[in-house]
């Protein structure tokens, strides 16, 4: 009977079974960290979109703030025109910027949507 309590030495075995386990550890973390550069590079990406099509709203905010303070400048130079001719003239006009108006929205809307659905496809994939 021994005289002092003394754990057992460790084996080859067991210094070959913290090996193997390190090993995997290693390669896990190694697996982790590439999935992180993914999804932090897909990220940014997505993060760069946003700033995009936030400038476009920003654009075309503007660009219709401008149109309907054209329109409303046109109307008033209708309500001061008192000549047939000259109003039907000036309706025939704001029907044209009217017609402007509403194409250049469509486009502005068609290009929105196609900045979203980027945006989805490309967290699509980053699942």
């Amino acid at each position: 009977m021994p005289l002092f309590k003394r754990t057992p030495k460790a084996t080859q075995s067991d210094l070959e079974l913290l090996k193997t386990e390190l090993a995997e550890l290693r390669s896990d973390l190694t697996k982790r960290t590439n999935a992180l550069s993914l999804v932090t590079a897909a990220t940014n990406g997505l993060d760069q979109k946003i700033t995009i099509i936030d400038a476009r709203i920003k654009t075309m905010t503007t660009e219709l703030s401008h149109q309907l303070h054209e329109l409303g400048t046109e109307i008033e130079s209708l309500v001061k025109t008192a000549d047939e001719s000259a109003s039907r003239e000036a309706l025939e006009q704001l029907r044209v910027n009217q017609t402007r108006i509403a194409n250049e929205q469509a486009r502005y809307e068609i290009a929105f949507r196609q900045d979203l659905a980027e945006i989805i496809e490309q967290i699509r994939k980053a699942k």
